[in-house]
């Protein structure tokens, strides 16, 4: 056998090496299907001596020869409708129609296909889609439409209209974010940029004289107070001008400072800017002095009328006409001030802004029904979630009611709320609030979203919640008070009676949501943490200064007091309890027991023995400087107030405490 010379050579290949490659052996299905196929060809007199390729078909179109080549006839019929359908073109009318009830967005999407979809785009479309589709192209829209229909700034092309209804950020910095076109200027510009002028290297204004990119500010101040203001009526009748566009803030108005152009070349902004308003003035000026001097050339002319209608004839048969010089606008009325813009200025004229503000006038009632109707099945779809929530909730309450123990699950479960979460609008917050501040804290997550309440988990906070009621039932038993103990027999007396009985504890008191009462989470802590004590400690928010004032020895000084009133010893005892660090509610929250209570209870007696010891000696170191009632008056002033106070026990020197407070027996 041969080799070839190259591998890539037919030319050198072997008649072996030239057969196509083996095929894999196929099913006896394919095999029968291609045997009925070379007898159809070899009956067929058109039939080519080289075979077709056969076409992939199914199992169950092999068993016959009729159906399989219906089969596949059919298939090929579908699939060149179905391509010709998918590759139809839709026609330009069509489009069009389409884009008209395009949102602004998907409308600039679109015009950034091609150039010819780019071209559909009218004045007439951006603005219809702006004002019915609301929000800041709407805003936007308004906002220009203020300066169109006094023709004071360029018109606007619809695709430069389109931008700046889809606008996000600062056409000058390209940083800034902003939301809508600048009032008074038309231009989709940040407050930076109008009054600071930090655009930055990536600002695409363009001068117009130097057609570089410009950094000063967007704005300039043309301020009323000066002397050429005052001097020249005639500036009064330029800023008042519907064309002359400026914000007026105080004696100050603010003009384009400089005409410019966007990124595109198409020009920007207000018609006239701050420098324009002084050229306006020359302009008047000119105009005033040419019309003098042809008031005075008038009157001191002496032509003959003869002589002239002689000449006149005589040129008749001449056809040399001279020209007739241009009428000068009449100062009379704005009539100079359109004819500079025009021609100085290049403004363009009042027709190009008929399209918008035609469009604008007869879209806006539509735009604001459609936004009304809009609303309503907004605030209409949102009512109707807000309810459905609620009556899921109200259900899983009355569920979980029905799997508490009596008799207090009627106070356990009570809730509010309701009416003001309908009110609010707000589907997202809390719907309803129970009374019971842990049981709320529990069930919060599942009244937020009640989907994620199953019967598992109903069940499981049922059992948790009985758990829980029947421990703060037995916390008013109090076995665990001594009545050996002074103290701890005091306050069996004192919880006793601020809770009778467990209704007592369900008492509410108001809070931002609503009423609630003092068994929040943390005393339920403290409960499962076997500090009975401080549970209860925490329901009177830590104040058993009532407990002073029972117990000895300030019992006696209470009563014995010449100066202090009934308000002022609660004040005083109030006081003493909290002198002392472990009296205070974090503290006695974190330790292991409550043993804190003795301390807090000695250290009150104390301070309070001192207390009144300090008002009785400075009540008599008084007599003879105040009288008897206001002395009273006054003492009861310095316990009420916190800072007189606590200078008054500080202070050794009755002398100073006197000029201190004087003022206080005065008032």
């Amino acid at each position: 056998m041969k080799t070839a010379k190259h591998p890539n050579d037919e030319a050198y290949l072997p008649e072996e090496d030239s057969k196509p490659p083996a095929k894999r052996p196929r099913r006896k299905a394919a095999l029968k299907s291609e045997k009925l196929i070379a007898g159809m060809a070899e009956d067929d007199d058109d039939v080519k001596n080289s075979p077709a390729k056969r076409p992939r078909r199914k199992k169950a179109a092999l068993k016959s020869e009729e159906p399989a080549e219906d089969d596949a006839s059919d298939q090929m019929n579908k699939s060149k409708k179905r391509s010709s359908k998918e590759s139809a073109p839709i026609p330009v009318d069509a489009m069009v129609n389409v884009m008209e009830f395009l949102p602004p967005r998907s409308l600039y999407n679109i015009a950034l296909t091609c150039k010819s979809l780019r071209e559909m785009v009218t004045t007439k479309m951006v603005v219809q889609s702006a004002l019915i589709h609301g929000g800041n192209p709407s805003k936007s829209m308004t906002e220009l439409h203020s300066l169109m229909r006094n023709h004071s700034i360029h018109a606007p092309s619809p695709l430069r209209l389109l931008r700046l209804a889809n606008g996000k950020r600062c056409e000058f910095c390209l940083t800034s974010g902003t939301n809508h076109v600048r009032p008074g200027l038309g231009v989709f510009a940040c407050w930076n940029c109008v009054v600071s002028g930090k655009q930055g290297r990536w600002n695409r204004g363009y001068s117009r004289n130097s057609g570089s990119s410009s950094s000063i500010k967007l704005t300039k101040a043309w301020k009323t107070s000066w002397v050429r203001y005052r001097k020249n009526p005639i500036y009064r009748t330029i800023l008042s001008y519907s064309r002359v566009a400026s914000n007026e803030y105080g004696t100050n108005h603010y003009f384009w400072s400089e005409h410019r152009c966007d990124a595109n070349g198409e020009r920007v902004g207000p018609l006239v800017t701050w420098g324009d308003v002084d050229d306006l003035k020359g302009y008047y000026d000119q105009l005033k002095t040419s019309a003098a001097a042809k008031e005075a050339a008038a009157a001191n002319s002496t032509v003959d009328s003869a002589t002239t209608s002689n000449v006149a004839a005589a040129d008749n048969g001449n056809d040399n006409e001279e020209e007739e010089e241009e009428a000068a606008p009449s100062l009379s009325n704005g009539e100079w001030i359109e004819y500079y813009l025009t021609k100085n200025l290049n403004a363009p004229p009042k027709e190009n802004y008929a399209e918008f503000n035609e469009t604008f006038t007869n879209t806006v009632q539509m735009a604001d029904r459609i936004s009304r109707e809009r609303e309503e099945l907004k605030k209409s779809k949102r009512d109707d979630k807000m309810q459905t929530k609620v009556d899921k909730v109200e259900k899983i309450l009355d569920d979980l009611k029905a799997l508490i123990n009596e008799p207090f699950r009627e106070r356990a479960m009570k809730a509010y709320g309701k009416e003001k979460y309908l009110k609010s609008g707000m589907s997202s917050n809390q719907c309803m609030f129970l009374e019971t501040p842990f049981i709320n804290a529990w069930l919060a997550p599942y009244i937020k979203s009640p989907s994620k309440m199953t019967k598992k988990a109903m069940k499981e906070m049922a059992e948790k919640i009985n758990v829980e009621i029947e421990r703060i039932e037995k916390l008013l038993e109090m076995d665990f008070l001594s009545d050996d103990d002074d103290f701890e027999a005091a306050a069996k007396i004192f919880f006793r009676e601020c809770y009778p009985d467990v209704e007592a504890l369900y008492t509410c008191h108001s809070s931002y949501h609503g009423p609630t009462n003092m068994m929040t989470e943390e005393f339920v802590t403290l409960i499962q943490g076997g500090r009975f004590f401080g549970a209860l400690c925490y329901l009177q928010t830590n104040n058993l200064s009532p407990i002073l004032l029972v117990t000895e020895p300030s019992a006696s000084l209470a009563q014995a007091s010449k100066y202090l009133d009934e308000t002022s010893l609660k004040k005083l005892a109030k006081i003493a309890w909290n002198q002392t660090n472990t009296s205070s509610r974090a503290l006695f929250q974190d330790r292991e027991d409550d043993s804190w209570a003795a301390e807090a209870f000695t250290a009150g007696h104390k301070f309070f023995g001192e207390a009144m010891t300090k008002v009785d000696k400075f009540g008599a170191w008084l007599e003879g400087k105040v009288d008897e009632d206001k002395r009273a008056a006054f003492l009861n002033k310095i316990v009420m107030s916190f800072w007189y106070f606590d200078d008054f026990m500080k202070e050794e020197d009755f002398e100073k405490i006197w000029k201190n407070n004087a003022r206080l027996v005065r008032s």
